[in-house]
């Protein structure tokens, strides 16, 4: 069964005369282990759309099923807890705590879902640090990283609650070539070797094609 699946998602953004139709009409499926690619031009609806799949805005119309639950609909505290079970984001900026340890990021998403004790938590946490290569810096501040550094442990927490789907927006976009290409290769290897998904919005088309199926979007619609 398809992690999500998306029927005609329609949506609209400003008001009166510069009301701009973001959305067309755009349906997909989203397979377990899997990588996926959103790319197109500037102004062509791919972070409108990720940020509809994520469940961080409602469409105007269409339908969105997400693990077998209707998405679309929900309200604001039904669309928090889904998010919060079955999906994690990265995005270009890392948005860490910087008073708070890589571990302590890390712990965050699982804090807020509330089904470890302090110690699994602690362990779970250090486990998907040592997966991205930190091991050896679980207790430095955020700010006391590199911006590859703090982008890895971005992807650990996204990881945390061992969620369906990935959802990255310009993950690598803030990061020189070198770290790029690491941080990009390293989700990748992470989300194919678990089994889940990633859905991933970049500018990048080398990224893009080393995804296992792009979503090529022209004027709020998926044409490939």
């Amino acid at each position: 069964m398809p992690v999500l699946t998306a029927h005609s998602l329609t949506r609209s953004l400003g008001t009166g005369e510069n009301r701009v139709q973001a959305l067309r009409g755009v349906s997909l499926a989203i397979e377990p282990g899997r990588t996926y690619a959103i790319a197109g031009h500037s102004g062509s609806g791919k972070s409108t759309l990720l940020y509809l799949l994520g469940l961080l805005d409602q469409p105007d119309s269409g339908r969105l099923v997400i693990k077998g639950h209707e998405a679309h609909s929900l309200d604001d505290a039904a669309r928090t807890a889904l998010r919060n079970e079955h999906m994690g984001f990265v995005f270009q900026f890392h948005f860490l705590l910087k008073e708070f340890t890589a571990l302590e990021n890390v712990m965050l998403p699982m804090r807020k879902l509330g089904r470890l004790d302090p110690d699994a938590m602690s362990e779970k946490a250090a486990a998907l640090l040592a997966a991205v290569g930190l091991a050896d810096k679980s207790a430095r501040l955020g700010n006391q990283l590199s911006g590859g550094e703090q982008q890895r442990v971005a992807i650990a927490r996204a990881l945390a609650n061992d969620p369906a789907l990935i959802l990255a927006d310009e993950p690598t976009g803030n990061l020189d070539h070198t770290n790029a290409d690491r941080v990009f290769a390293l989700l990748s290897d992470l989300v194919h070797a678990r089994g889940q998904s990633l859905l991933m919005v970049s500018h990048n088309p080398d990224l893009a094609t080393r995804c296992d199926h792009v979503f090529q979007m022209q004027d709020g619609q998926i044409i490939t």
